[in-house]
């Protein structure tokens, strides 16, 4: 470096200090938003990961098209929690503290949102869990936002579906042993007794199960009008399959993760006719939508699923934030991020943002025809739907 008191003129200084001088100048023009990024990149849930990481990437990209943040370009710093609550901590972590990242957004589960939420809320990063469903997210305090229904709602939702929409009040259940199907388990329980339903048998699995005999065999002798199952579709697939080589014929309503396109590819005819709560609606007229559709197809390869369009809109979210607040103060952003009224998400409009910072917005319905997903009902009873405020 050249020393103020320097007064020789610039073609006499060193070429180092030339360099380091145009160094500077460059990194102050090419100046970068950062916004760290989490998902499952390996592992089991490494599937929901690459849907997770190719939206971030889209929406950063549709960002930045449109002139960035403030002026300056957004870039999306991302690192692979693996679905695992010590692997969220870590990366949590190094995004604060070896990346200075003042924005994150989570593209994973519920365990890992739970993980991090605590590190950002320390750090007053302002964090959006895109599609981690469990309660405890946001109560991590007042800079954790989530941007998809958590699971109590969803299984409320459920049980209005099954009850007023297929009119099916005799239900097996059957529900996978993690955050995520406890959480919408609970809601679903809660909300039997107000829609006459009768639960005849409830059942459990783990997230490594792909057999079920005993279970499929349990839910036989119920003879249900319906069977309510809660899990990803990784498990769905050989879950709902073995359901209907069972000869169980009567409706089957899957959770929000059912919502993949590799559910079809794994399960085939077997999916025909399932329902699912809370996936993703293909079917609306909205530019943008389709738009990510298209270009989601083009860079994955397959079908665009709920996953990735809730992590697209988080990302548009956080930016949108940042311009409604006229500056990357994350205090001031946090403000923005909670007085969000009617955002364009890409499942349906975000009304707004509760006390608790959970999102009120209806819930889409979708069936499973013809080997697609396509929209069959929307549940738009905002008062069932509403998220916990404490």
């Amino acid at each position: 470096m050249i020393p103020a008191t320097d007064r020789r003129p610039y073609w006499a200084w060193p070429l180092s200090a030339l360099l380091t001088l145009w160094l500077a100048a460059v990194g102050s023009a090419c100046a970068q938003v950062k916004l760290g990024f989490q998902a499952p990149l390996t592992g089991q849930a490494a599937t929901d990961g690459k849907s997770a990481n190719i939206a971030a990437e889209m929406a950063i990209e549709k960002i930045n098209t449109g002139g960035g943040v403030l002026g300056q370009k957004m870039e999306l710093v991302t690192y692979d929690d693996q679905a695992k609550t010590e692997e969220a901590v870590f990366t949590a972590n190094k995004l604060i503290g070896q990346d200075g990242v003042k924005f994150a957004v989570s593209g994973s589960y519920s365990a890992s949102g739970r993980a991090a939420a605590p590190i950002f809320q320390k750090a007053a990063v302002p964090f959006i869990s895109a599609y981690g469903v469990h309660p405890d997210i946001t109560r991590s305090g007042d800079y954790i936002f989530r941007t998809v229904h958590l699971g109590p709602p969803q299984g409320r939702a459920a049980a209005k579906f099954l009850a007023d929409n297929l009119g099916r009040k005799r239900v097996s259940v059957i529900t996978m042993d993690n955050d995520y199907g406890q959480a919408t388990f609970e809601g679903f329980k809660s909300a039997v007794d107000r829609f006459g339903i009768k639960v005849l048998g409830e059942y459990t699995y783990s997230l490594k199960d792909r057999q079920f005999g005993s279970i499929v065999a349990s839910v036989k002798r119920d003879n249900p009008d319906a069977v309510y199952v809660t899990g990803y579709f990784f498990t769905a697939a050989p879950l709902v399959s073995q359901l209907r080589s069972a000869g169980i014929q009567a409706p089957i309503v899957g959770s929000q993760a059912f919502d993949a396109q590799k559910l079809i590819e794994i399960a085939g005819p077997a999916v025909e006719g399932v329902y699912i709560v809370g996936g993703l609606n293909r079917d609306r007229d909205v530019p943008e939508l389709k738009e990510y559709l298209a270009g989601f197809e083009k860079r994955s390869g397959y079908a665009g699923e709920n996953v990735g369009a809730t992590v697209y809109s988080a990302v548009r979210l956080m930016a949108d934030a940042i311009g409604r607040a006229g500056s990357l103060d994350p205090a001031k952003v946090r403000d923005a991020l909670a007085a969000t009224h009617n955002f364009p998400h890409l499942a349906g409009e975000l009304v707004s943002f509760n006390s608790l910072r959970e999102i009120n917005m209806p819930m889409n319905v979708n069936v499973v025809k013809e080997g697609k997903f396509r929209h069959y009902a929307w549940i738009d009873d905002l008062q069932l739907l509403a998220p916990p405020t404490e």
